[in-house]
């Protein structure tokens, strides 16, 4: 961000977003070795950016209001036994690494419990990798609390 009075922009996206959020995804998604074809990642943030809040919750964050989107947020909502009641997954929270460290990750964190506590939302879950201690220490930092568990998942083809 460019002087100390600038706070990063978080809002929903638009389809003027969509080559940003390609590019964010593909980047994140390759660094897990994971190489969805190029017309399904497409297919897919297109739909999210579409998406009903009812069903999904997408946010992006920009250094300025006239910025491109330099991280994003998408969580899905769902009926847990957990928290017996409406909640959310946080699949992806991501911020290009080239400018991490300046809040826009938290921010985007931030907005997700401030829309959860305004609309019902019990809690959420969600997975960090175990090497991302910065990932772990903004977790912990806003209360939430490591499970004993491992996250398995399989590719349907």
């Amino acid at each position: 961000m460019s002087s100390p009075e600038e706070h990063p922009i978080v809002e929903a996206p638009s389809v003027a977003d969509m080559d940003s959020l390609l590019q964010l995804f593909e980047v994140d998604l390759a660094s897990l070795d994971i190489h969805p074809a190029p017309e399904d990642l497409r297919a897919t943030v297109q739909h999210l950016v579409n998406a009903s809040t009812d069903e999904s919750y997408m946010r992006v964050v920009r250094e300025t209001a006239s910025g491109p989107a330099v991280g994003l947020l998408v969580a899905h909502r769902w009926h847990s036994v957990t928290f017996a009641g409406p909640s959310f997954w946080l699949e992806s929270l991501y911020v290009d690494p080239t400018i991490r460290r300046k809040g826009l990750g938290r921010a985007l964190v931030e907005d997700l419990l401030q829309h959860s506590r305004a609309t019902g939302i019990r809690g959420i879950d969600l997975e960090a990798y175990r090497m991302n201690a910065p990932a772990g220490y903004l977790y912990r930092a806003f209360g939430f609390r490591r499970l004993g568990r491992e996250r398995y998942s399989l590719t349907i083809e």
